[in-house]
């Protein structure tokens, strides 16, 4: 008898573990246009960025505990975002974080191509529309002004918790036309590319992730991360475990309703297999009686079946060797032949193969462009200009060097990422 297929395994994402140490931004975030923003002003009053959905500016300080040379501590973490940051955003930070841990190789210049469709495919995410488009764009725009410090951040080459203060990317170019086919150019900040690279980091299940609330989201990262090498949970207190790792308003009037909506995130997390009771306590709180914290609930659970252990786990693959993940295949298929025709997977194999992908990645951005903004340019055809650019390495033109300075979105300077990273920190703030 024929074998039964194997069903799929589940897509898989990663989670930093130096970063993620407690709630990213607020559960709760009101857009509006960027024209309405009290900063528009200064990006030139750009009619094109107008429309991006944005908020309030973020001053998001959050504190989580950490044990150093035996001994509990207390970091905090600070998210700082001028054009405010919702739930999904950093969501979409984890899509983009798993992307570039999945890749053979980080780009050498710290710079990905990437267009809108390319990365709502691999975050999961609806392009099937102007709002899909205006939505994504949001997204990458508020995290593009996003920085992030930690004041006890593991630096697992020196083993020793220290300051870390940078952001996650610039936008070297974003089209201002909101369904554009172009690549967004994401300038990864360099500390941000050194975590990737060298930070601890686990896999989850993405479908099960994308499954759950906002509120359930943060909850799973945590029991994963709180389960991989041990059965049962760290000790926390779980006023604070709301407030800082959930994300909950911190005011202490809704301290009662905090822990309703607490005790209802342990039941949705257990009914779904993530968490146990503790088994010392018999349920998940329980009353402290001694020490300064007596009186206050305490909060601990056990790994549920829907975790799995650090030696239960195999080794993560990196990306399948086919055009479905190629992000430079996904900008080669928006050109056209002359008889409208995308190409080929084999036929964008055989072009890598003659011209590389450095040069192929250098002349598709200036034909797509050209595209987008010139249209009734192309004599032949899209990929018959294509094929002359790379056959004859033409220079960027100066139309579209113009284009680039114009999309380009720096960040302002006082947001601007730090770049001194670990290693100029680490002096002052080593144990």
């Amino acid at each position: 008898m024929p074998k039964a297929a194997k069903p799929p395994a589940a897509p898989k994402a990663y989670a930093g573990l130096d970063f993620i140490r407690a709630a990213f931004c607020p559960l709760e975030f009101n857009a509006v246009p960027l024209s309405e923003h009290i900063r528009f002003a200064e990006l030139r009053r750009d009619k094109a960025l107008a429309a991006l959905e944005v908020s309030d500016p973020l001053h998001f300080p959050r504190q989580f505990p950490y044990t150093s040379n035996g001994n509990r501590r207390t970091g905090t973490q600070i998210v700082s975002a001028y054009f405010g940051l919702a739930p999904t955003d950093f969501d979409v930070l984890l899509g983009l974080y798993s992307y570039l841990k999945r890749l053979p190789e980080l780009p050498q210049d710290g710079r990905t191509y990437l267009t809108a469709d390319f990365i709502a495919k691999q975050l999961q995410l609806p392009a099937t529309s102007q709002g899909d488009y205006l939505r994504l764009r949001s997204r990458i725009f508020r995290l593009s002004y996003v920085k992030y410090t930690n004041t006890a951040f593991w630096n697992s080459e020196a083993r020793t918790h220290d300051i870390a203060n940078f952001g996650f990317f610039n936008l070297a170019s974003m089209s201002r036309l909101t369904e554009s086919r172009r690549p967004i150019v994401f300038e990864w900040d360099r500390t941000f590319l050194d975590l990737v690279r060298r930070g601890t980091h686990l896999a989850f299940d993405y479908d099960l992730y994308r499954s759950l609330s906002p509120a359930m989201r943060r909850f799973y990262l945590i029991a994963n991360r709180d389960g991989w090498n041990q059965r049962d949970s760290s000790f926390f207190i779980a006023d604070d475990f709301a407030v800082h790792q959930i994300g909950y308003d911190d005011n202490p009037l809704f301290r009662k309703q905090r822990l309703q909506k607490l005790k209802k995130i342990l039941a949705d997390a257990e009914s779904v297999g993530l968490i146990r009771p503790f088994a010392a306590w018999g349920g998940y709180l329980e009353r402290i009686s001694t020490g300064p914290r007596a009186g206050e609930l305490a909060l601990r659970w056990s790994r549920g079946p829907k975790l799995h252990a650090r030696a239960a786990v195999a080794a993560e693959s990196r990306f399948t060797e086919s055009t479905e993940n190629d992000a430079l295949f996904a900008q080669v298929s928006e050109i056209r032949d002359e008889h409208k025709r995308r190409v080929t997977p084999d036929a964008f194999q055989k072009l890598v193969a003659r011209f590389g992908r450095d040069t192929m990645q250098k002349h598709v951005a200036v034909v797509l462009a050209q595209k987008e903004h010139r249209p009734s340019s192309f004599q032949k055809s899209e990929l018959a200009a294509y094929i002359n650019r790379m056959q004859h390495d033409h220079p960027e033109p100066d139309w579209y060097r113009d284009l680039r300075r114009a999309e380009r979105l720096a960040r302002f300077d006082d947001v601007a990422p730090s770049q001194l990273s670990l290693d100029a920190y680490g002096t002052f703030f080593r144990e």
